[in-house]
């Protein structure tokens, strides 16, 4: 399955974009290993209805809830919390 997270910055530049990024790219097999992929990007087009950055990952629906609850994960969560304003996710399979 796919956990999407897509990112709305407080102040959109790409400096931020930028520190997001990296600060999500921690997150990789070694860190999260029963993760499959990770896949970070940002987005260019900077319309109204555009997100600043995504994030996907890809894992067992099994594997969500832990996850969501691990420990590296949710300190990743805590540094790049500064620059989020909100995010929306969606689960798919």
């Amino acid at each position: 399955m796919k956990h999407i997270v897509l990112i709305k910055l407080k102040e959109r530049t790409s400096q931020n974009q930028k520190r997001v990024m990296d600060i999500l790219r921690k997150m990789d097999q070694e860190t999260i290993p029963y993760v499959s992929s990770f896949f970070v990007g940002a987005d260019f087009l900077d319309s109204p209805r555009s997100y600043d950055v995504l994030l996907e990952v890809e894992l067992n629906k099994e594997d969500l809830d832990r996850y969501a609850n691990d420990p590296f994960h949710q300190k990743i969560k805590q540094e790049f919390a500064p620059y989020m304003d909100h995010s929306v996710t969606i689960d798919v399979e």
